[in-house]
């Protein structure tokens, strides 16, 4: 509700200048969620997961790169959403085939140029161990989520 200059995010639920928000449209009304809370719900929404769920992968993962283990805290940046291309090629996915959380040099360049290997050459183990039996996979397993 817009009072005053401020709305409240029906995300968070916090109250915050009209400037936190992006518009709907030319009329200035503003989106009922402010913009850090839209970029979760497009971003959980184009890869087809809930908040819940990525936060169990988080604390399953020990709030790490699933690959090399490097955490948020310490790259200053958010960790990518890993899905298996050869379900869902592009950016989004169906949300069956997300494999883990991992940092954006594990993502870019690690697993970008693996996959892009001939079979014969993916001879790493550590990036094999994670493609062939991802957190997620393991999650959906029944696998408990390990303390962070």
């Amino acid at each position: 509700m817009l009072r005053h200059g401020v709305v409240e995010c029906l995300g968070c639920g916090e109250s915050k200048p009209v400037s936190e928000y992006s518009l709907l449209n030319r009329g200035g009304a503003p989106r009922p969620y402010c913009k850090p809370c839209h970029a979760e719900r497009v971003r959980l929404a184009l890869y087809g997961v809930t908040r819940d769920f990525l936060d169990l992968l988080l604390r399953h993962q020990r709030g790490s790169c699933a690959i090399c283990g490097v955490s948020e805290q310490e790259t200053g940046r958010s960790l990518h959403i890993d899905h298996d291309h050869a379900c869902c090629p592009g950016r989004g996915c169906c949300g069956a085939c997300v494999r883990g959380l991992v940092c954006s040099n594990c993502n870019t360049y690690g697993l970008a140029w693996y996959e892009a290997l001939p079979p014969e050459l993916r001879t790493f183990d550590l990036l094999n161990g994670y493609l062939a039996n991802p957190p997620a996979k393991q999650l959906r397993a029944g696998a408990p989520a390990q303390g962070g």
